[in-house]
């Protein structure tokens, strides 16, 4: 694999990157966010094998540095604000890291004269917003954010309306919260730029990512996560909206193997979901996990969160037929090493 500079790469996901595939294939730069990070410094990285620079994608001069010294053949970007609730809460930060921390990337390339052969994005599901429907006759529709007085009043579906499968070929992006607009603002940026200058840019649409690794400490890490502190907690797990939320959970390793076989040019450029092409309830995969741990029945509740939504998971044709890339960890295999991780 030739020389890859992972932006935000120390977290959860670029961890997992340059761990699978060679450190020294690698260079790491990231602003190591406690939030994200928990204590980790640049101590920890030493003697890893990677390179790394601290850097906020947020700051002109940190990433103007990066590229001192060169431009890498491969870029991943991977540093983002995530949190779909608190994402409302913080427009103009998630704007400030996912947009205008890309745009200074893109302009600092443009004015070294030297580019990238290819661009790894690692954009969300999110861009989707409550996904793409078929009404009873068989058409298409796009159902815009669900309403907090519907939410309120427990109308948590829509009537007559069935989910499919999220493919960035036959469907449009409709953001239903801020982080998945600010997500596609990105992705638009990116495209934008690379068919300009003639760069590979691929973009990957993300499902629920979990795994060992994942942020003990970031109350936005993700849902599994949130199950597993309710559970040592002596608490019983509350599945929101009187359940029925459906989810595609896939593996960290899986991510890793996606974005390498991106950064391998074995597909053309473009936009490709990914996820493990299943759609679980969150009640089924709970209950899992309260088997697995010995832990109460998950029970359902009313409560609900502005800005998700109901329905969720991909259709992974394209990566598996253009990238050659499968999912490969099962869901048993991947909760097992998660609860190890969380207990440990």
């Amino acid at each position: 694999m030739q020389k890859t500079l992972i932006i935000g790469g120390a977290g959860f996901i670029g961890t997992r990157l340059f761990t699978d595939f060679g450190p020294e294939n690698f260079t790491v730069s990231d602003n190591l966010s406690p939030i994200v990070h928990n204590k980790k410094s640049i101590a920890d990285f030493v003697g890893s094998g990677v390179e790394f620079f601290p850097g906020d994608v947020t700051q002109p001069d940190d990433v103007k540095a990066l590229f001192e010294e060169g431009v890498p053949t491969n870029l991943v970007l991977l540093a983002a604000e995530t949190g779909t609730g608190r994402s409302l809460h913080n427009v103009t930060l998630n704007t400030r890291v996912n947009a205008m921390g890309t745009a200074l990337v893109l302009d600092a390339l443009s004015a070294i004269g030297t580019l990238p052969k290819r661009v790894v994005l690692t954009s969300s599901r999110a861009v989707y917003g409550e996904g793409p429907y078929l009404d009873e006759s068989g058409k298409l529709v796009y159902p815009q954010q669900r309403a907090e007085a519907d939410l309120k009043a427990g109308k948590f579906e829509f009537d007559g309306l069935t989910p499919q499968a999220m493919c960035a070929a036959d469907h449009l992006p409709n953001p239903s919260n801020i982080y998945g607009a600010t997500k596609l603002c990105q992705e638009n940026l990116l495209r934008n730029w690379a068919q300009s200058f003639g760069v590979d840019a691929y973009i990957l649409r993300l499902q629920n990512v979990y795994g060992a690794g994942q942020s003990l400490t970031n109350p936005y890490t993700g849902v599994l996560i949130h199950f597993l502190r309710m559970l040592s907690q002596k608490k019983t797990v509350n599945i929101y909206e009187n359940g029925g939320i459906t989810r595609d959970f896939v593996h960290v390793a899986d991510i890793a193997s996606a974005i390498a076989a991106a950064l391998s040019g074995k597909g053309p450029a473009g936009t490709y979901d990914i996820g493990s092409g299943e759609r679980l309830t969150l009640e089924a995969v709970a209950s899992q996990i309260c088997e697995l741990t010995g832990g109460p029945a998950p029970e359902f509740c009313d409560a609900y969160r502005l800005g998700d939504v109901r329905h969720a998971a991909a259709d992974i044709t394209a990566a598996q037929t253009a990238l050659g890339w499968e999912p490969k960890v099962s869901l048993k295999d991947g909760l097992s090493g998660l609860i190890d991780f969380f207990e440990a």
